[in-house]
């Protein structure tokens, strides 16, 4: 034990030796420009001295060399905390905005029902009493009608416009050896509650899927692996409360790859906390050997967990006009960037438009 309190005490004083003669630096420096008073005055008072100060008019912190921590979005949220630095948004939600996914004026984090349209007064959910027999067909002839909207659609178009988006661009500057692709479909029956409304029946077939289909078709996925940089993609869909859900080989039916008509893919494994599984995933060759990752507790080893996703709701205008609500998510903890802009498309005359960003 007195060996480690003498290590310790040795490490501290040649650090602040170290930091010492860093300081007596900078102040010679200072001194071949400016008079001895000069660098050592404080003239924004901030307690950092002007030879150290780079912001020496502005109060700022030591952490930041005398800068005060900007906020770019004026949110009051400082960048170096900021989640959402472009969009202003409240403390809260980390410096995010509140999204309302279904449009009935409750927020999301409010709302009971955040993907379907409902009344304050029933937590955000649409009326309890309803016709089950008449709920059915009536969702059976929305989802028709929707398959006839999105034959009408032009999705490459569409995925072209999402690969015009400013943070698609920047967050793609680099080519990502790896990167998880979150599958995130959104839309279907209610999912709370447990009155007779949401013991119902409901229709089998999701629109959500079929738009998540036509969106990452064989075309746009070509597209997407050529802007992204040709490395390895891996599938996953994010789970509530954090962490990633790995697509199992034997489950053809969660296959992102076969669904779409994307292939080749091959099989990876992961260990997680000491279980593991088979995943699939995307290469440009063909991998020499088995692709293997380990995970415990819900942080990768020796992997960067860079992810890129993209999250798709159908809304509907006040003439029931499909529209889509698509949230792009990026992420990459190694430069700490995050970002979630969130736009609202439709479809009209042979072209796409953003008739709302959430990011404004």
């Amino acid at each position: 034990m007195r060996i480690y309190f003498t290590l310790l005490f040795l490490f501290s004083f040649f650090l602040m030796q170290a930091q010492a003669t860093v300081d007596q630096e900078r102040l010679k420096k200072c001194r071949k420009e400016w008079n001895k008073k000069t660098c050592l005055s404080d003239e924004d008072g901030d307690e950092i001295p002007f030879y150290m100060d780079q912001c020496p008019k502005e109060q700022g912190s030591p952490e930041n060399n005398g800068c005060p921590w900007p906020d770019e979005d004026k949110d009051g949220a400082l960048d170096k905390d900021d989640q959402c630095r472009d969009v202003a948004g409240p403390l809260e939600n980390n410096g995010c905005p509140w999204l309302d996914t279904d449009g009935d004026g409750i927020l999301d984090k409010d709302d009971a029902c955040p993907t379907l349209p409902g009344m304050v007064e029933n937590q955000g959910c649409p009326p309890r009493k309803r016709d089950c027999g008449k709920l059915y067909e009536e969702e059976k002839m929305r989802y028709e009608k929707n398959v006839e909207q999105l034959g009408e659609m032009n999705f490459d178009s569409l995925f072209d416009l999402i690969c015009g988006d400013p943070d698609f661009k920047r967050f793609f500057l680099k080519p990502k050896k790896v990167l998880f692709l979150r599958k995130t479909i959104i839309g279907g029956g209610p999912e709370c509650g447990n009155d007779r409304y949401y013991d119902c029946k409901h229709y089998e077939k999701l629109i959500g899927t079929d738009i998540f289909d036509k969106l990452w078709n064989r075309n746009n996925f070509a597209k997407f692996r050529k802007k992204t940089g040709n490395g390895i993609i891996i599938p996953v869909s994010t789970l509530f409360g954090g962490g990633e859900l790995f697509f199992g080989w034997e489950n053809e039916e969660s296959n992102f790859f076969v669904t779409t008509g994307n292939t080749p893919f091959y099989k990876g494994k992961i260990t997680d906390d000491g279980k593991k599984s088979n995943f699939y995933y995307a290469s440009p060759q063909k991998p020499v050997k088995e692709l293997s990752i380990v995970r415990k507790d819900n942080k990768f080893v020796d992997l960067q967990e860079i992810s890129f996703g993209v999250s798709i709701a159908a809304q509907y205008d006040k003439d029931l006009k499909l529209g889509l609500l698509i949230m792009l998510s990026f992420s990459d903890p190694k430069s700490g960037y995050f970002s979630r802009p969130v736009k609202y498309y439709q479809y009209e005359n042979g072209k796409w438009t953003v008739t709302k960003n959430f990011n404004d």
